[in-house]
């Protein structure tokens, strides 16, 4: 909080207050190591280590590189875990941990820890990944099955990770992750008037109820929308999702100009070429629109590069300044445009988004378009079960069936078979009225996949039959859902 608040307002007590803070942690820790008294300290050391960085890079207090060396070496080995040690972690620590080899990575320079990193996502991934961009853990770790949870607090904190890593790597692939969790995951964990959260959301959520769920640590209130069901952690937590996003967008370059590896609607200002204050409107709908425009303000004839990430999944993507077209950037790169900038110039970056199907749990199949990730839209219905709106406790339940597969013909040419419809985005396109885009499908039910307490049945292996008729149905964008399938069996 404190490193925010200065980095609004440029408060220098902050520093001074950090810098003291630090001296004593740089008197106690060799008596009283992380994990002394509780082992949170000693499982999330990373964090302290990134805070001693921030600090070092603006004071350059030498003993500041002294202590980042002592923390680390009292901080959980993360390294190990992520490259040799599979097992079932905590998901908030590891959401917070992956971070920890790629931050320490700046004062180590030894590529072998940005190598863990891979290595633990991949893995994470692999063995506990679903379609929103994160792993399960509700709260230890759990599979790729879609009706494991995830806490709130993990979307944050993992997103909180990307966003420490991007600066530190410039990776594209950090980018697009996340774009993924942020654009799914978060809005899907929130109320759409922000005033509540699930505890732990999942891929396939047909019921949000006291009833029966398959948590490794189960509360009565799990998957409620409130401000403290299930655990009053992901209270103190979710606020920072939205906010520390923003302050990413957009990053300095060594050679003196501006990257957006991330793209939003938003303004930036910032100093170029030697010291030159300029600002950017970044015009966009995005994720649910193609196009980003960049509108430059500021002096004219002023040089400097505009670095913009070109997503893994934008094939044929297009840039044009002052409708001019340039060379077509090769998608999972990050392209520059060194230009002499006058004041309205205006860079368009066209990012094709074409379906695209994906394969999770049980080979169930996903509707992906750009960043975003679709589900079944259902009727929702929200009852208040405790406390006064709009802080209240709500369950959400529907009475439409949702046990459909998605037909294995139409998912084999997605782009041709699915008809996409596109409304400007409201005031809230993070709900499922104010949806901004509608993918009409063919599915069918499958009957023996059933309702089991508060969650689905196991999902059937794909690809599976059904003699029942088809059906079109609506699909809409994950985060814009509180009643969902997303993870559908395919249907032949």
């Amino acid at each position: 909080m404190l490193q925010q608040h200065h980095e609004a307002t440029g408060d220098e007590r902050v520093l001074e207050l950090m810098r003291e803070y630090f001296r004593f942690q740089a008197r106690e820790l060799p008596s009283k190591p992380l994990g002394h008294y509780t082992y949170w300290g000693q499982r999330r050391g990373g964090e302290n280590l990134a805070s001693i960085h921030w600090l070092y890079n603006r004071t350059g207090d030498a003993f500041l590189l002294e202590l980042g060396e002592l923390v680390f070496g009292q901080t959980e080995d993360w390294t190990k875990r992520f490259t040799s040690e599979p097992g079932i972690w905590h998901v908030v620590n590891t959401a917070m941990g992956i971070k920890q080899p790629g931050v320490w990575y700046q004062q180590s320079g030894d590529d072998r820890y940005l190598s863990a990193v891979e290595a633990g996502i991949e893995h994470l991934m692999t063995r506990h990944g679903q379609v929103q961009g994160i792993w399960s853990g509700d709260e230890m770790l759990h599979g790729t099955d879609p009706t494991q949870g995830v806490e709130t607090c993990a979307v944050v904190e993992y997103m909180f990770s990307l966003e420490s890593l991007l600066p530190i790597t410039g990776s594209v692939r950090h980018a697009d992750r996340l774009e993924r969790v942020a654009y799914n995951a978060l809005p899907a964990a929130l109320s759409p008037r922000f005033a509540g959260r699930h505890y732990y959301q999942m891929p396939n959520q047909i019921a949000c109820t006291k009833e029966y769920h398959n948590f490794s640590t189960r509360h009565a209130d799990d998957t409620l929308v409130g401000l403290e069901t299930g655990y009053g952690c992901c209270t103190a937590n979710l606020h920072q999702g939205w906010p520390k996003l923003t302050a990413h967008l957009w990053m300095a370059t060594p050679d003196d100009g501006l990257a957006a590896l991330v793209y939003a609607p938003c303004e930036v200002r910032g100093r170029v070429a030697d010291g030159v204050e300029v600002r950017f409107a970044e015009e966009t709908d995005y994720p649910f629109e193609e196009t980003v425009r960049f509108v430059y303000h500021g002096p004219s004839q002023v040089s400097f590069p505009l670095h913009l990430r070109i997503p893994h999944w934008a094939e044929d993507a297009e840039l044009h300044l002052n409708g001019q077209p340039l060379a077509e950037p090769a998608a999972g790169t990050v392209v520059s445009v060194d230009h002499s900038w006058s004041d309205g110039d205006r860079l368009e970056l066209h990012l094709p988004m074409r379906l695209r199907v994906s394969r999770w749990h049980e080979r169930s199949a996903a509707l992906e378009r750009g960043p975003l990730v679709f589900a079944l839209r259902r009727r929702e219905w929200w009852t208040r079960v405790k406390g006064s709106e709009p802080y209240a406790d709500f369950e959400i339940r529907t009475e439409e069936p949702w046990n459909y597969g998605l037909l294995n013909e139409d998912l084999k040419r997605a782009d041709e078979a699915y008809e996409v419809a596109a409304k400007p985005p409201g005031d809230q396109p993070w709900s499922a009225e104010g949806a901004p885009l509608e993918i009409s499908a063919r599915a069918r039910r499958i009957p023996e996949w059933q309702r089991y307490g508060g969650i689905t049945g196991p999902i059937p292996w794909s690809p599976i039959r059904s003699a029942q008729p088809d059906e079109q149905v609506i699909l809409v964008p994950y985060g814009c859902t509180e009643i969902r399938i997303s993870e559908f069996p395919v249907v032949v």
